[in-house]
């Protein structure tokens, strides 16, 4: 361009740049959390294994296999909430509540037996995946900030 004007074609290739990287972006946040996903769901199953003995449970019109619980901890899909991509871990055992936040037994007379505290399995294995995950977010972060 003219000397008395001002060159913009630096800050055109800096805008390609930047389209660019928000598209490439996308994919990398969406493998990322793929990817931290399945590791905090091999935690859970980790740390399920650890607490929650694989016990049978056989009652009249009720048996439940030993590590039905186990084998039920899953990944979820990709979705977005409130704008923000996220991503579960769950489990899909009917009775996994129950091992989570505890019960009390109820015999069919009313009585009580001793109540069963609940294990958390989810809640501890969150808090220790956590440091973890906020190191790997910086990493990426930083990565595709050098991209740019």
């Amino acid at each position: 361009m003219a000397r008395d004007g001002i060159d913009l074609s630096e800050l055109d290739e800096f805008t390609d740049r930047l389209i660019q990287s928000s598209k490439e972006a996308g994919k990398a946040q969406k493998k990322f959390l793929r990817d931290q996903g399945t590791r905090l769901r091999r935690k859970t199953a980790q740390r399920a294994r650890a607490e929650v003995p694989k016990v049978r449970v056989e009652r009249p019109r009720y048996v439940r296999e030993a590590g039905q619980y186990h084998k039920s901890i899953k990944r979820g899909k990709l979705h977005t909430k409130n704008g923000a991509l996220r991503i579960r871990v769950y489990s899909g055992d009917p009775i996994a509540h129950l091992i989570e936040d505890g019960w009390t037994p109820k015999a069919r007379d009313g009585s009580r037996g001793a109540a069963q505290d609940g294990k958390s399995v989810f809640e501890k294995a969150f808090e220790a995946f956590t440091p973890g995950y906020e190191k790997d977010a910086e990493e990426m972060i930083d990565e595709m900030i050098r991209k740019i």
